[in-house]
Formats: structure tokens, C-alpha cells, sequence
């Protein structure tokens, strides 16, 4: 239902662009193209109806819906207006901290040495906060390529559907939020593969970093397995910041040497760097 849905909803958005012309530039040092960056809106609209028509919707499910909508909301904002990144990152916050509110938050971690540490009410939900932000901005930088993004959420997806079904864990509802996921991705895959004719811009490249991160609460704080799917972008988000601010720039300037641009910059093609 969610592949179908995302699809469908996508191809009408592509054909609707075409109309009223809602097109948008993207360029690299390899091509200049005119493209809509409105998936972020199919994506969502798949998402949100497809969980609330087969998810029972908890208190921290209800936060995850709401930070999906403010991240969304804000994103498509973004997308019409260029928000300065102050006032993306005042947004996010607000968004991050009104999920937690709702019940999504950490609560307790994995001890490597065996049993779970609870963590303390404020580490607790400063750390939640924290988590979302981080994911958000990881999901959202890596967006920089045809397929990128979309490809880095579906193998998390996959990991987080067989992690789910364990015995250890056995968590279905979880598993089937991840397949719901995987499935709106690999609708909008189809279109965003390379050459890509449609972008999620900001409206879906933030909501979807929001729902991973509130995913990995969600699931039993498996917050270290997302750590290690995402590595790379996680990575990547941390050394941009601190080579931006070592180079006298803010840490939200942009650039163009995230690890998949120095690939591209390196020879690598455009579907070998994905």
C-alpha cells in the first residue's frame, strides 16, 4: 500500500509541476536541471496515512505524528521562502522538544557490560532532543545526491523491520512502521533514482530524519544500531560543523565537501558515490 501510494501520489505531483510549473534549479559540477522539489509532500501524505491506518497510535506515537507534521511544515516552508538555518534550527528544536513532551524520549540505554542504565529525567530528554536534532540534520545533509537519502532510509528500515521481529525484542507495530517506511521510499526511489526527476527538498528530507530518530526511540532506544547504519552521515554532519567553524565560517554554511561531493569531485560517478 505505501510503495502504490507513494507512487501514485508522486506521479501526480510530477504531472501538477508540469502544469503550474512548480519547478525548481539544482545544479552540480556534472549537470544543471529543472526539477520539483516537492516530494517531501507525497512522501509525508503517505506516511501520515498510512500509519494512522495501521498503527495504533500511543502517546509516543502521537509525538512522532506531530513532530513529523512541524518537521514537514517547516520544511516546505524552507522550500518556498529559504529560511536563514537559525530559524530551521529554532524549528526543529521546538519540534524535537514538543515529541518529547508526548512520551518520546530514550528513557534507558543498553549497559555494553550487560543489563540497561536509566537515565536520569533531564539527561533523558536533553539527550532525546539532542538524538532528533542530530538525525534530522544528518538526513537532511545527505540529501546532496539522486537516490542518497532515500537509499540510506530504506537499509535502515530493512535492519530496523528484522530487528523488530527478534524474539529478544519482538516488536510488530515497530516492524510494521519500518515496512510502511521502507515501502514510501521505494515509491519515491523510483522517481528520485538517477537521473532523478523528482526531489524531496527540505519538507521531506527533515520529516524523514525526524521519523529514523523517533523510530529508534520508538523501537526500545536502539539508538546505537541507527548510530551504526547512519554512521557515515552522522560522521559527516559532526566534522562539517567543526570544519566550518575552525575555517571562520557557521557551522550551517554550505559546502561542498560532504563525503559524497568529494567522491564525485574524486571521479567516482554519480550511482557508484550512492
Amino acid at each position: 500500500i505505501a510503495v502504490t501510494l507513494s507512487w501514485g501520489l508522486l506521479a501526480g505531483i510530477k504531472c501538477l509541476t508540469a502544469k503550474y510549473n512548480w519547478w525548481g534549479q539544482t545544479s552540480t559540477h556534472h549537470d544543471a536541471r529543472k526539477i520539483t522539489r516537492l516530494g517531501g509532500v507525497a512522501i509525508w501524505l503517505t506516511l501520515l496515512i498510512v500509519f494512522l491506518g495501521f498503527i495504533d497510535i500511543t502517546p509516543p506515537l502521537q509525538g512522532l505524528l506531530t513532530g513529523m507534521i512541524l518537521m514537514f511544515v517547516m520544511g516546505l516552508v524552507d522550500d518556498i521562502y529559504n529560511l536563514p538555518a537559525v530559524v530551521k534550527l529554532g524549528w526543529q528544536l521546538a519540534a524535537a522538544i514538543i515529541a518529547v513532551s508526548f512520551g518520546l524520549h530514550i528513557g534507558q540505554v543498553t549497559n555494553p557490560l550487560g543489563g540497561v542504565i536509566i537515565l536520569p529525567l533531564w539527561w533523558d530528554y536533553i539527550l532525546s532532543v539532542l538524538w532528533l536534532l542530530v538525525v534530522v540534520n544528518a538526513i537532511n545533509m545527505l540529501d546532496g545526491l539522486d537516490g542518497l537519502s532515500a537509499g540510506a532510509t530504506s537499509i535502515f528500515a530493512i535492519i530496523l523491520f528484522f530487528l523488530s521481529l527478534f524474539v529478544i525484542v519482538n516488536q510488530p507495530a515497530t516492524a510494521t512502521m519500518a515496512v510502511i517506511l521502507l515501502g514510501t521510499m521505494l515509491g519515491y526511489l523510483y522517481w528520485n533514482w538517477h537521473p532523478a526527476k523528482i526531489f524531496m527538498g527540505d519538507s521531506g528530507s527533515n520529516m524523514v530524519g525526524f521519523v529514523i530518530g523517533a523510530l529508534a526511540i520508538v523501537s526500545g532506544a536502539k539508538i546505537a544500531t541507527t548510530a551504526l547504519v547512519l554512521g557515515f552521515p552522522i560522521l559527516d554532519l559532526v566534522w562539517a560543523a567543526y570544519r566550518r567553524v575552525r575555517q571562520g565560517k557557521s557551522p550551517f554554511a554550505a559546502d561542498r565537501e560532504h563525503l559524497h561531493h568529494r567522491l564525485l569531485d574524486a571521479g567516482v560517478s554519480h550511482r557508484n558515490a550512492v
